[in-house]
C-alpha cells in the first residue's frame, strides 16, 4: 500500500527482474496485470529496459510478452479485457493499481487467483494506492495479522521518496482536501473514497437575504443547460463568503435564459457573471456582454473542471463557504464522485444525478475568491477575462 510516487511500480519491476534471473531456479512464469493496456509499453521502456541492459531480452509489443534471457517470461494484461487474461498458469502474479483493480472482487477471485493455483510456490504481489475500503484493505489487514503467516503487508507514504521535496508536500497539503491527502499521499484507507464532498450539510447554513444589500458585492456562477440539461445559477455575497440564492430552470430558449440571467445580475447590482462558456455558451455570453454586463467565461476542460471542483471541495471542507440549504444542490453534492476513466484519467461527476447546481456553486465560489482579492487555492487568481 503506497502513496503517489512512493516507488511501488518501480520496486515491483526490480523484484520481478530479480526473480526472473534466479540462477538456482527453473524459468519462471509471470503475469503483470494493470488498469490499462497502453501503460505496458511505457513500463517496459522506462522501467524494465534499464534493468535488463547487458542481458538478452525481447519484448513482443503485439502479444505483450516480455522474454528474459534464461527462459522466464512475463505476460502483460489489463482489467479492460479480463476475458483475455484467462487460459494460462503462472508462478508469480503482479497486480499493479491494486486499489482500483480489487474493487472488482470477482476479477481477483474468479479470473486472476486461479491462474496460480497449479504452482506450489506461487506468490501474488499487490501494489497500489488505497482507494476506499474493500478487498485491498482486508488484504492489508491480513498482512498485519501475525496469525496469517502466508500474508505480509507494507505501507509506504509518498514521504519515503527522497526525490519528493518537503516544500512540494506542504503545498499539496494546503491545496487538496484532507481525505485526498490522507489517501493519495499518506496511503491511508479512507471511508467513501470516491466522494468529493463530505457532509455538505455542515455548510448549508446560510440565510436568504430579503433584499440585496446595495453596499455589498455579489457574483453569480452560471452553468448553462443544453438540450435536456438544467441551467443553474448561484448568487454569492463576497464579503461574507455566502451563496445566498439559487435559480434553476430547464428547456428554455436561449433568449429567455439570457433575459432571466440578465435580470438576476441587475437585481444584485450588475453582479459579474462567471459563466460556463463551453460549446454553445458563447452566444449567451456575447448577448449578456452586449447588455453591458460583466462576464467571465470559463471553458470547461477536464483539468479546469477538476480545479474548480477541488476549489469548492476545499472551501466546504474548511467551512470557508456557506450556502443556502438548497435541496437539489445538496443531493448533487452527496452524489458527486471521483471516478477513473477507461483511459486512466480521473474525472468527476454526479452519480445518477445532475451536476448543474454543483458546477454553478463551484463557479460562484471561484468568482467570490477572485473578486474578493483572495488567492485561488489551486493556483494564482486568473487575471484574464477567461478561465481556459
Amino acid at each position: 500500500m503506497k502513496g503517489r510516487r512512493a516507488g511501488g511500480t518501480y520496486g515491483a519491476v526490480l523484484r520481478l527482474v530479480e526473480l526472473a534471473h534466479r540462477p538456482d531456479a527453473l524459468p519462471s512464469r509471470h503475469l503483470w496485470v494493470d488498469l490499462i493496456q497502453r501503460h505496458v509499453v511505457r513500463y517496459v521502456q522506462r522501467y524494465f529496459a534499464p534493468q535488463l541492459r547487458g542481458t538478452r531480452w525481447r519484448f513482443d509489443a503485439r502479444a505483450f510478452v516480455l522474454a528474459f534471457q534464461d527462459g522466464s517470461t512475463c505476460d502483460f494484461g489489463s482489467a479492460q479485457r479480463p476475458e483475455l487474461l484467462e487460459g494460462f498458469g503462472y508462478d508469480f502474479l503482479w497486480i499493479n493499481e491494486a486499489g482500483h483493480l480489487l474493487r472488482d472482487e470477482r476479477l481477483y477471485y474468479e479470473t486472476l487467483l486461479p491462474m496460480v493455483m497449479e504452482s506450489p510456490h506461487a506468490q501474488v504481489f499487490l501494489v497500489g494506492a488505497p482507494k476506499g475500503r474493500g478487498l485491498f484493505q482486508q488484504m492489508y489487514e491480513w498482512g498485519q495479522d501475525p496469525a496469517r503467516t502466508e500474508w505480509a503487508s507494507f505501507r509506504h507514504p509518498s514521504t519515503v521518496n527522497p526525490r519528493v521535496s518537503a516544500t512540494w508536500l506542504e503545498n499539496v497539503h494546503r491545496e487538496v482536501p484532507d481525505r485526498v491527502w490522507r489517501q493519495e499521499i499518506l496511503a491511508e484507507f479512507v471511508d467513501d473514497a470516491g466522494a468529493v464532498f463530505r457532509e455538505p450539510e455542515r455548510c448549508a447554513t446560510a440565510e436568504p437575504e430579503p433584499a440585496p444589500d446595495p453596499r455589498a458585492a455579489y457574483v453569480i456562477g452560471i452553468d448553462l443547460g443544453r438540450h435536456q440539461d438544467w441551467t443553474a445559477a448561484w448568487v454569492g455575497r463576497v464579503d461574507s463568503r455566502t451563496a445566498i440564492a439559487c435559480e434553476r430552470f430547464q428547456r428554455l430558449p436561449w433568449p429567455v435564459q439570457q433575459a432571466r440571467l440578465s435580470a438576476l445580475s441587475r437585481r444584485y447590482g450588475d453582479a459579474p457573471l462567471v459563466v460556463d462558456a463551453t460549446g454553445l455558451g458563447d452566444p449567451v455570453c456575447d448577448a449578456l456582454e452586449a447588455e453591458g454586463l460583466p462576464v467571465q467565461r470559463v471553458r470547461f476542460s477536464a483539468p479546469t473542471k477538476q480545479r474548480l471542483v477541488d476549489h469548492l471541495a476545499i472551501a466546504l471542507e474548511r467551512e470557508e463557504l456557506r450556502f443556502l440549504p438548497h435541496e437539489q444542490t445538496l443531493r448533487e453534492l452527496r452524489a458527486f464522485r471521483y471516478e477513473l476513466t477507461s483511459a486512466g484519467n480521473v474525472r468527476t461527476g454526479g452519480y445518477h444525478e445532475h451536476d448543474d447546481c454543483v458546477l454553478a456553486l463551484a463557479l460562484c465560489c471561484w468568482g467570490m475568491a477572485t473578486r474578493g482579492g483572495g488567492d485561488f487555492i489551486l493556483g494564482a487568481p486568473m487575471r484574464t477575462r477567461e478561465l481556459d
